[in-house]
């Protein structure tokens, strides 16, 4: 059953949702079907031609023939312009084929014959979406939320996605974070943390319109957001500090950290966060409401008067000003000038939310990004072709600051000039330009949102102007989308993004990344040393590593190039060799227990990962592996304790809760499996083997439909994992899961890390 999908891919951002399966209407299509019959009628009009044009479209669409299905759909309601099922099915087909403005179309006559139809209004929101009417889709979208969208969770799921990012954009943060919270009940997808980031410091634009520098902040802001969505408000807290830490003098952050703080009942240090927060947002109201909230509660009163004032002469005609002094003026017994404000509170209209103009400055993609140079202006009469000739010869000749300035003085006079852009870009960065460089590029991303090469570019600037986070971002998409250029240039681009999933903890994924990347060349040393810093899981880039750790990560490094050639007879000799020379190292036991485990000598691998847990105390992964084993050798009882362990060390471990999942299914505790394995399935959706079990734990309760859901999922993603083994070559070392990728050792940090002077 082909369903509605909101994208996970790392640029999803800034992607439409990805396009309906034509089988979505076998969801909604009972609620077509219970409309009056006008059949009848109907071929009292047309006796033979509209029942042979609709069974011709219908055989059409049943064998995927899109075109023909439409044309069929569109003879069929021209005959018969009151049958809402055919400008159902003919919605449906365009939205499939990106006709955004047809299906529009398609679904009006929908909702115009059956206007309670909750679907059609999504969809036609969905569609205006797609066509920049953001207002009519803002409205639609709502509609389609109060008549509801059927069962389908995935139509309301990117109806509230869409609906909430309009929010955002209009300055209705509080109502677009709930609606997100809402829509992603479990696991959050990169684009809902998106969003949510955006929500959480109110940036009143769409993610498509936040310029690409402030990705890496948007993200971050969308991972504590998501904590929040949880509501572990431990956790909440401590993200917010980390957040704050990495960005102290964002706006709005210290008043998001307010807000938790002080529904958890923390007024005195709610208060302290609203003060910081006048530090960078002066001429906001939100922070002196606030702060005359909490100096009530705690009988201060006279600073709440001082914080009400404030916010009345920050915002004369915002009744919500008004209100609060009233309050507190109430509060002294100043009845009389109390009424007075609620009198004018009361005159007031409500208080429309605006788009701030310091958020719009901070973070909208201006789209220009010319540098005006001052100086002769003479190359932008030239025709365009001749100022790549002129460009290309001085870039030749070495004077590669001349040819940039032409480029720049031929975009201030023809910024529509894409190829212009691509060239500055291209030129700056070879000429080590890289803030002229970036600024160009974001241009091309902004206007090719798929141009996987355009962002590795960037992402390589980034790096080299040590903008670490955002250049982990954009070499990512760029990896993801696909980059060109010689091989040289894609070797870089990856070795530096493996070097960055390192740094970010993800060690598996950066593995998997290296070991790809031919290491004959000139970054052979490079990428050894990287593959041994993911290997020991330090989360280091090269330079910081002490220089007398070198060769031990440079040894690290080939060990681990072995184990991703299952070359076990070589690996594991000098892995011992290691170990004897560094015993106390974290994560060389498990490396050595989990390259055991792999060749089923699982006493030895016992032995190796108990060592570890004395080294590695705080991770969750020798539990897991131990676990693991014990499962494979068919001892769930001596497992069970493992995957508990795992969890109460790791509780976002989507491979802890499945080990636990399978240890209680095991030991027929059913209920108990079925809870973990459906977690393990939230976070981890793709994993074959946590479908197939849950499939297993519902049939033992009975629940034989959402058994059968799961074997379906197992089918279709067990045959794609074969695909991809198939296509890559199966590699029989396996570490970590990717779930548990940011587990290392803040000892392996010390032990490694170079003094940063």
């Amino acid at each position: 059953m082909g369903k509605i999908e909101i994208q996970t891919e790392t640029y999803a951002s800034r992607n439409r949702v990805s396009s309906m399966q034509c089988f979505l209407f076998l969801i909604i299509l009972p609620a077509f079907l219970a409309l009056p019959d006008l059949s009848s009628a109907a071929q009292e009009q047309s006796p033979s031609s509209f029942e042979d044009l609709a069974k011709s479209a219908v055989a059409a669409r049943d064998a995927g023939d899109t075109e023909q299905a439409i044309r069929e759909y569109q003879r069929a309601v021209d005959v018969r312009p009151d049958w809402p099922e055919g400008w159902w099915y003919l919605g449906i087909l365009q939205y499939d084929a990106d006709r955004f403005s047809a299906a529009g179309a398609a679904f009006k006559k929908v909702v115009e014959i059956s206007p309670n139809q909750g679907p059609a209004w999504s969809f036609l929101g969905l569609c205006e979406f797609e066509t920049h009417e953001y207002e009519s889709s803002r409205e639609h979208l709502q509609k389609g939320e109060e008549l509801g969208n059927g069962d389908d969770a995935e139509i309301a799921r990117v109806a509230k996605y869409h609906l909430a990012i309009l929010l955002n954009r209009d300055g209705e943060f509080e109502k677009a974070f709930s609606t997100l919270s809402s829509a992603f009940a479990g696991e959050i997808p990169p684009q809902g943390k998106i969003a949510l980031g955006i929500s959480l410091l109110r940036v009143p634009l769409l993610p498509q319109e936040v310029d690409t520098s402030k990705d890496a902040l948007i993200q971050a802001a969308g991972e504590t957001a998501s904590v929040m969505v949880r509501g572990d408000v431990a956790k909440t807290i401590d993200s917010f500090r980390q957040l704050l830490t990495d960005y102290p003098n964002i706006p709005y952050l210290h008043h998001a950290l307010a807000t938790v703080l002080d529904a958890s009942g923390q007024n005195e240090a709610a208060l302290i966060e609203e003060e910081q927060e006048l530090i960078t947002s002066p001429q906001s109201i939100l922070p002196y409401l606030e702060i005359n909230l909490l100096d009530l509660r705690l009988d201060r009163q006279q600073r709440a008067i001082e914080a009400a004032k404030t916010a009345v002469q920050l915002a004369p005609n915002d009744p919500r000003a008004h209100q609060a002094l009233a309050k507190t003026l109430e509060v002294v017994g100043d009845n009389k000038k109390a009424a007075a404000e609620y009198r004018m509170s009361q005159a007031l209209p409500p208080a429309k939310p605006v788009r701030e103009a310091r958020a719009l400055q901070m973070y909208v993609s201006s789209g220009e990004g010319l540098s005006h140079t001052p100086g002769s202006t003479d190359s932008v009469s030239l025709s365009l072709k001749e100022v790549v000739s002129q460009a290309t010869a001085l870039q030749l000749a070495g004077k590669s600051d001349d040819a940039i300035r032409i480029y720049q003085q031929a975009l201030q006079a023809h910024p529509e000039w894409n190829d212009g852009w691509w060239n500055l870009g291209m030129l700056a960065y070879s000429a080590g330009n890289y803030p002229e460089a970036i600024t160009a590029l974001k241009v091309c991303v902004q206007r090719n949102l798929r141009g996987g090469t355009a962002w590795a570019v960037m992402g390589l600037s980034e790096f080299a102007m040590q903008d670490y986070n955002n250049a982990l971002i954009h070499l990512q998409r760029g990896q993801e989308l696909g980059m060109s250029g010689s091989a040289e240039s894609v070797q870089l681009a990856r070795y530096k993004l493996g070097l960055l999933l390192n740094r970010a903890g993800q060690f598996g994924r950066a593995s998997e990344l290296l070991a790809s990347v031919d290491n004959t060349g000139l970054l052979a040393k490079d990428i050894q040393f990287a593959l041994g810093l993911a290997l020991l899981r330090i989360p280091l880039l090269p330079e910081r590593v002490e220089p007398a750790k070198s060769k031990m990560v440079l040894d690290a490094g080939e060990i681990a190039a072995l184990l991703q050639q299952s070359k076990y007879d070589e690996a594991l000799p000098r892995l011992k060799i290691l170990l004897h020379d560094y015993p106390s190292v974290p994560f060389l036991h498990y490396a050595y227990g989990t390259a055991l485990a792999n060749l089923s000598q699982y006493n030895e691998a016992d032995l190796e990962l108990r060592q570890e847990i004395n080294i590695s105390r705080s991770s969750e992964l020798p539990y897991v592996r131990l676990a693991a084993i014990a499962l494979k050798t068919r001892r769930p009882a001596d497992a069970l304790p493992l995957a508990q362990k795992a969890v109460l060390l790791r509780d976002d471990s989507a491979e802890a809760h499945y080990l636990l999942g399978r240890s209680y299914l095991e030991l027929d505790q059913n209920n108990r499996a079925m809870q973990e394995l459906e977690r393990a399935a939230k976070m981890a959706p793709d994993s074959p083997e946590v479908h197939f079990n849950l499939a297993k734990a519902y049939a033992r309760v009975n629940l034989l439909s959402k058994s059968e859901e799961e074997r379906a999922a197992f089918v279709r993603l067990n045959a794609l994992a074969e695909k991809q083994r198939s296509q890559s070559g199966s590699q029989s070392y396996s570490g970590a899961h990717e779930n548990s990728d940011i587990s290392h050792s803040s000892g392996a940090i010390k032990q490694f890390a170079q003094d940063a002077q």
